[in-house]
This record gives C-alpha cells, structure tokens and sequence, in this order.
C-alpha cells in the first residue's frame, strides 16, 4: 500500500502539490494558536516508528569514500564541474520539505506525507551525519509544515511562514504567521514571534544577528507578495518590522548571503498550472536599505528555496522546476564579486523542491520530488 500511495504523490506532486495542492481551508488560518512551549517528545506523528532519535538505517559506506575533512563551506577555489556519487538514503522520501547545515550535518524538517492523498504536511525530521553516512530520527516538529523559509545562525535552524497541517491533519492550510527555531544541542522547538500576516513559499536568511522574511505567497495563494520583515535576535525583538520590499514579488525563490548582503535569485509568479518562472536576481543591502540588480539567471526556475546556498564564494542553485510539473537537473553557479553565471554538472536526476547544503567537501541533496535519494557533488577540478 505505501508503494502505490507513493506512485500515486508523485503524480500529483507533478500536476498540482508541487505548489499548492488545491482548495483552501475555510476557518482554518494558521494563526497564532502554539503555545510557545518547548516540543521534545516527538509529537504525535501517525507514521513510521515513534518519534525521537531511534539512530536511524544502519551505517554504510559513501560510494567511494568522503573526504575527512574541510570548512563547512568546502573551503574557497573555483571549481567548473562536480563529480556526483549517493549516500544512504533517507528513511522517507518528501517534497517542498526544508533544511540546513549545522556542525557538519544536515538538517531535515517536514514536507508533504507521501502515504497520504495530497496534501498533508508532515512533521517528521531527520539528520544525516556524514562522518557515519546514517540518517538519524529527530524530535517531530510542532506542527507539519510545508513551503517555509528556512536559515541557520550556525547553532540552530530557523523556520518561517508555509502550509501547515489542518486541525484534522489530513489537508494543508495555505499560509500561517508562524515561525519557529530549533535548537540544535538540545533536539527541542521554541515558538518564536509570528510574522505580520500569514505567508508561504517565501526565503528566510540570517544576517548579523537578524532574520530576513521576503517575498512569497499571500494567504490562500491569492497573489505575489514582495514584503521583507525583519526579526532582531540579537536584540531580542518581540516582533517583526519592516525593511525595503523586494522589487520583484515572487514565490518560491531562493537566497543566499555573501558579503553582508541577502542575494535573492529565481522563484515564479503565480502558482500550479499557472506560475510563470522568473529570473530574476536582486541584492538587499542592510546598510542602506536598498536593493540592486544582478545578473539574471541563465534559465528561469523556481521551487529553489531548500537548494540555493553559498559554497566556495558562489552561490550554488541545483535543480528546480520550468513550469509546472517540470523539473530539471542543472547546477548554476552564481559568483557575487564578477556578476556572472556558470554552468556545473547536472545533478544525476531530475528534482524540484530537494533541501541541499554544504558538507565536508562538497554538496548534497536530498528528497524533491518525493524522492528518497541523497547525492553528493565533489568539486571535480
């Protein structure tokens, strides 16, 4: 049963989960309703074995052995091709999930549940470590999400915005208020201050202390939104504030920092069957509140935000979607100092909305289109 009901996402991913997953929840909003409170038990997940860290698949080994060393970021040098191998599988192939790298491992969260009719947000996470090549279960999420922005400080993992689990958890809710932060050391949630207004499908990164919410989708997918908010961890804000808007409002974006500056590339407007990928790439400077053109994108593509980050000095954008239901297994690499694209090796296969990051190295990917396959790029010269 769970291989058909897997067949069976994946064809709806292709023709309307990718994005939405059709009609909204009258009443059912997302808003504020968590109760700040610490999650460490797991939650209640109606899936596969009980929450917590169960240590994950036995270990293995990496095709061809992982280097054992290296920055978080893989170091600097330019590179012009990848060499691709796979890891260990993650327990559970997802879509439209999120993610980051922290200490050396990466982090999983949510995504939509394959052995369900589309489309329930899940709230289980996992980690990989490569030191081990294993995959490992953590606390579940407080609520299943979708479609969020995700960034790190280093320490913990941020999250903002999505579509959330229904009350009934059987459906989603297109856009909430919520943000939240996990806390890497302790395996524990932490509610932190809502948004101004419900969004979905927008990027969140982390800057000198604050976290940048952009772009997105309005609430029940109604329209682009271009609204930047601002949260100051470092300063202890009890709630977001408002920066310079995004010129071009945009969905399913992504982003990256490099050099004190928010790099915000591709994305789409609209959604399902009528989204229109965009190439858009715009600059947000802190210091003066404003945004800057870049260099478009050499292809228009969105369903970017889990797989757009900073390695070696450039920021990597590994796969996406054309249109909808139409991914694709080309790596850009953008460099912010010349303004310029460049071409890497195509991922082996064809993915949208994966969760990706530098490790060791190199890069890895993993998940998109409900897939369970984690890959590894190396820097092949």
């Amino acid at each position: 049963m769970r291989r058909g009901w897997w067949i069976f996402a994946v064809v709806l991913a292709a023709v309307s989960c990718g994005t939405s997953g059709g009609r909204v929840e009258p009443g059912r909003d997302g808003g504020p309703d968590p109760d700040g409170g610490t999650v460490n038990d797991g939650g209640p997940d109606g899936g596969p074995d009980a929450g917590g860290p169960d240590g994950g698949p036995d270990g293995g080994v990496v095709d061809g052995g992982l280097p054992d060393g290296g920055q978080p970021d893989g170091g600097t040098g330019g590179f012009g091709s990848l060499s691709w191998t796979t890891l260990k599988d993650r327990p559970l192939g997802t879509s439209e999930g999120h993610g980051a790298v922290v200490n050396g491992k990466l982090y999983t969260f949510g995504g939509f549940d394959w052995s369900k009719a589309c489309c329930t947000p899940w709230r289980f996470a996992y980690v990989y470590d490569p030191a081990s090549d294993t995959w490992s279960r953590l606390a579940d999420m407080p609520e299943g999400a979708t479609h969020a922005g995700t960034a790190t400080d280093g320490t913990d993992i941020y999250w903002a915005g999505g579509f959330v689990e229904d009350a009934s958890r059987t459906f989603q809710v297109f856009g909430t208020v919520h943000a939240w932060r996990y806390r890497v050391a302790t395996n524990t949630y932490e509610a932190l201050p809502d948004l101004p207004d419900r969004r979905a499908a927008g990027t969140l990164d982390y800057l000198d202390g604050k976290l940048h919410f952009i772009g997105g989708l309005s609430f029940g997918q109604a329209s682009d939104t271009n609204q930047h908010w601002v949260l100051d961890l470092a300063g202890g804000a009890t709630a977001w504030t408002s920066a310079a808007p995004l010129p071009t409002p945009r969905n399913h974006l992504g982003s990256a920092v490099f050099g004190g500056k928010i790099y915000v590339i591709g994305g789409q407007h609209g959604h399902d069957e009528g989204l229109v990928t965009v190439p858009d790439v715009e600059i947000y400077d802190p210091a003066t509140d404003t945004w800057t053109r870049g260099a478009n994108m050499p292809r228009a593509r969105s369903h970017i935000t889990g797989s757009t980050f900073l390695f070696r000095d450039r920021i990597l954008v590994i796969a996406g979607e054309i249109a909808n239901g139409t991914s694709i297994t080309e790596v850009s690499a953008y460099d912010p100092t010349r303004d310029s694209w460049s071409p890497l090796t195509d991922l082996p296969a064809k993915r949208f909305s994966g969760v990706a990051g530098p490790i060791l190295e190199g890069v890895v990917y993993t998940t998109g289109d409900f897939q369970v396959t984690t890959y590894y790029g190396v820097p092949a010269d």
